[in-house]
């Protein structure tokens, strides 16, 4: 049986929206993002490779984004790019969105900060930008032929492929400086704790996202209050998410790997719960952005501020984009820091030589 007092949280939500409506009405002259308006930009990382319910999901999820008439923006992964390839649906209904880029390999191993994390920052550099424009083998790891971005570039070639988020939010210097001379200019990692977007080098850095997944029913009249509030909100979730029962990618975490695991679904009662509310939240979008009262996914633009370095934490900022490889793949970075003095402060660290490591 399904508990009552969710389908009451909904009707009572569903009865008090008309009054957040209005106040978004009252408000909307007095907050502008880009597009003169708050802007909310719905974002979804297209990472599951593995298990069949994921393409499900995510046909679910641009059905859904279809018949609201909202649109999203897709960050895939090399690995999904392929698996997108097989379904004429999936093509035809992200004809209609924005695309963007969700690494090559997401969760293989070496991730991210492991095959950068090696003595030189050009070396570091050269093997990001062979790595995110091939196919990477689930398995061992290694490049195997065409993939990655250029794939992805080339199953949506009336797209422009410009924008990226790092898997994990778990980001290096030398990856994006990699990304860059790819063509990539808009950075969705949530890099720098900032309300708005910000310019650096080349790349327009846009604010943390807040996950859809986490926000329960109660607290989504507050949370589209404070989008009304705001300049601009990231919104972001997983469209594996909403049928798996627990994370897809955890087969990874480990480095030996005979075969790719599926991992359990969600209950039919579950995936009905969580679609049910993830209904309820874009449907509110799309009626706020009939009414006029916000932007939903508007087209990328270079941020006007640019990101005063002075002000940044070197540490903190790398503390802050490792912990994801800390935390589920016990990685310790051994240049990494180095290579974020060298990206934000212009220290030459990174050519010390470092013993007892071993480049990926």
């Amino acid at each position: 049986m399904v508990d009552q007092s969710f389908w009451s949280k909904i009707i009572s939500f569903e009865k008090t929206w008309g009054k957040v409506s209005v106040y978004g009405l009252m408000l909307r002259k007095c907050c502008r993002g880009f597009s003169g308006m708050p802007d909310v930009f719905l974002t979804f990382d297209v990472e599951d490779f593995i298990n069949e319910s994921s393409m499900f999901s995510l046909l679910h999820i641009l059905e859904t984004l279809k018949r609201l008439r909202l649109r999203g923006l897709f960050f895939v992964t090399g690995h999904m790019a392929e698996k997108i390839c097989e379904s004429p649906m999936a093509l035809k209904l992200l004809e209609k969105q924005i695309i963007g880029y969700h690494s090559s390999s997401h969760s293989v191993r070496p991730i991210i900060p492991e095959f950068t994390d090696k003595r030189s920052f050009d070396e570091a550099v050269k093997c990001s930008l062979r790595r995110e424009t091939s196919h990477i083998n689930p398995l061992i790891g290694e490049i195997e032929g065409k993939g990655g971005i250029t794939l992805l570039r080339e199953t949506f070639s009336d797209h422009k492929i410009n924008s990226f988020r790092a898997p994990g939010s778990c980001w290096t210097p030398p990856h994006l400086e990699a990304l860059r001379k790819l063509g990539v200019r808009f950075d969705f990692s949530g890099i720098f704790n900032e309300h708005h977007p910000i310019f650096f080098k080349g790349i327009t850095f846009y604010p943390p996202y807040l996950l859809i997944e986490s926000i329960p029913i109660r607290g989504m009249t507050q949370t589209f209050r404070l989008i009304l509030k705001g300049d601009v909100t990231v919104l972001n979730t997983h469209p594996d998410s909403y049928v798996n029962s627990k994370r897809w990618d955890s087969i990874f975490c480990g480095y030996k790997l005979n075969r790719v695991i599926t991992v359990p679904s969600r209950s039919f009662i579950s995936k009905r719960i969580s679609f049910c509310k993830l209904d309820i939240l874009l449907r509110h979008l799309g009626l706020l952005a009939g009414k006029g009262s916000i932007t939903v996914t508007p087209d990328l633009e270079q941020a006007r501020e640019e990101l005063k370095v002075a002000k940044i934490n070197v540490e903190e900022l790398y503390e802050a984009s490792i912990s994801w490889c800390r935390t589920f793949f016990k990685y310790e970075p051994i240049f990494l820091l180095d290579h974020f003095k060298t990206y934000f402060k212009g220290d030459t660290g990174y050519y010390l030589c470092k013993e007892g490591h071993k480049d990926f």
